[in-house]
């Protein structure tokens, strides 16, 4: 079974940010941002990926 996957058909995709400058250079840290498909909840801006993977995580188990 996909730990990522609920039984109300929420799926999580995580993206990482990284500005870039305009010479293809990373301009800032990067920061994390998870996605619900099922139901469209997103959150995004957590500095650490523990974090953003603890809240969906959460998300999944409601």
């Amino acid at each position: 079974m996909n730990p990522w996957l609920n039984d109300l058909g929420c799926h999580i995709y995580f993206d990482r940010i990284t500005p870039i400058d305009e010479h293809g250079h990373d301009a800032a840290p990067s920061t994390y941002r998870y996605h619900c498909a099922g139901c469209g909840r997103d959150h995004d801006e957590y500095v650490r990926l523990a974090d953003c993977v603890r809240d969906a995580r959460r998300h999944i188990e409601e």
